[in-house]
């Protein structure tokens, strides 16, 4: 979640996305917050609850804060985290953003640096809700910038075949914000 050129608006919709996944982090994980965007707001919103969590984001800077790890980084098709392994990777608003041809070598780099029966938590736009996304972003109510960067809107036929070419199974699929958005937890098989 890229959070520069964001609104009142954008933050709002961004802090009900992580209202949305909060719940699905136990005390003691090791989380992967991938897409942290500038400030971070998931893992600092839980670094009670983890034992470490990471911020990737290609807009970050590099810093250590206590159990919290900010890395800049734009994927390149390998994560190169050393021996780090986590047990909940989540990616808010991320997908989107990622050319299609890419989201399957991401999702196989997840499974490389999950524990067995790690979780992918997400969340992304459905197809119903590029119109009015493109028309808010041109009126100015959403920062033009993250939506028409938009690579892809993804349903729920898409995120099954994702996740069956990449060893992973949907334990979870929600839609929120009246259709517009969805929540998907995959988990490794």
């Amino acid at each position: 979640m890229n959070t520069k050129g964001f609104n009142f608006l954008d933050i709002l919709v961004a802090k009900w996305r992580l209202g949305r996944v909060e719940n699905k982090i136990n005390k003691g994980d090791k989380v992967l917050d991938f897409g942290c965007g500038t400030q971070g707001y998931l893992i600092r919103d839980i670094r009670q609850k983890i034992s470490y969590g990471l911020g990737l984001d290609a807009d970050v800077e590099n810093s250590v804060e206590g159990n919290l790890e900010f890395k800049k980084l734009r994927y390149r098709g390998k994560l190169d985290l050393g021996n780090k392994k986590f047990n909940k990777i989540v990616m808010l608003a991320v997908l989107e953003h990622i050319e299609p041809q890419k989201v399957n070598n991401l999702i196989a780099e997840f499974g490389r640096i999950l524990e067995n029966r790690g979780q992918i938590i997400m969340t992304t736009p459905t197809k119903l809700a590029k119109p009015l996304l493109v028309t808010l972003a041109r009126l100015g109510v959403l920062s033009k910038e993250e939506i028409f960067d938009h690579k892809k809107y993804w349903d729920w036929s898409d995120i099954n075949a994702l996740a069956k070419s990449t060893g992973f199974t949907v334990v979870s699929y929600k839609l929120f914000q009246w259709g517009l958005n969805s929540e998907i937890t995959m988990e490794k098989i």
